[in-house]
Order: structure tokens, then sequence, then C-alpha cells
């Protein structure tokens, strides 16, 4: 095998991404969306590569939408990761498609703090004597 010249991918998450290659993180994503467009980002990740297996791995957080943290996040009916892209060597191309080999799994482990105060920094609303919005 040879090592990677070339591998751009472009790839987005439903709600949110942290992206690994062979341990290292490297991108974090993406920006927030709403119905009328959904970002992605584009990275070439060639440097991260080494000749040889290599591990390309994202974890996915999925913002409810009764999350007051997840109100500024557009969403899709179901939570997600699509991946577009290749690796390129000289001795051919590998098609990174989350659409082709990809494994997924929940990760149970991880728990959100819920019940805790609530942070009211530039919290925005409406007041009780209709006057205008407070910035709290």
């Amino acid at each position: 095998s040879s090592r990677p010249t070339k591998s751009i991918l472009h790839f987005s998450a439903d709600t949110r991404y942290k992206l690994y290659v062979n341990g290292k993180h490297i991108a974090v994503g993406p920006s927030r969306s709403s119905p009328l467009i959904w970002y992605y980002d584009t990275l070439d990740i060639a440097p991260y590569l080494q000749e040889g297996q290599n591990e390309i791995r994202f974890t996915v957080v999925r913002y409810f939408a009764t999350s007051r943290s997840a109100i500024p996040f557009a969403r899709t009916a179901l939570p997600g990761l699509t991946v577009i892209g290749n690796i390129e060597t000289d001795e051919g191309v590998v098609d990174l498609a989350s659409s082709k080999n990809w494994r997924a799994s929940a990760d149970e482990s991880i728990e959100f703090p819920t019940g805790l105060a609530d942070d009211v920094f530039l919290h925005v609303r409406m007041a009780q004597d209709r006057s205008p919005l407070e910035l709290h």
C-alpha cells in the first residue's frame, strides 16, 4: 500500500459531529443550519492518514427538538451522518461515502446533565407587562 496523496471529504451531521482520524481530533461542526440551507464541511484529511490501515471516526450528537440548546439548529426527522469523498493513493481510489460500508453504534455511556439550574445568560423572553423584549 502507499501513503494517501489526497482525500477530500464533504460531511455533515444532524445535529453536530466531531471528526477523528487515527485518534486525532481534527474537526467539529457543522455550522448552524436552517430549513432553507443545510451546511456541510469540506476537508482534505490526507495529512492525517498513514500508509496501511487508518481509522476515520465521527462522533455524532443529536439534539432533540425539545432541548433549548437545539433551538438554533435545524433538524431532520432522523439523526444521521453524511460523508462523501475518496482517498486517493498511487495504487487507486477508495470511496469513503457513508452509504457504503460504514459501521454505526449508539454510545449509551454518555449522559447529558438534566435538572440543573437554568443558565439565563442571553436568553430572550417577553415581559409580562407587554414591554419590549428583554435580554437577560
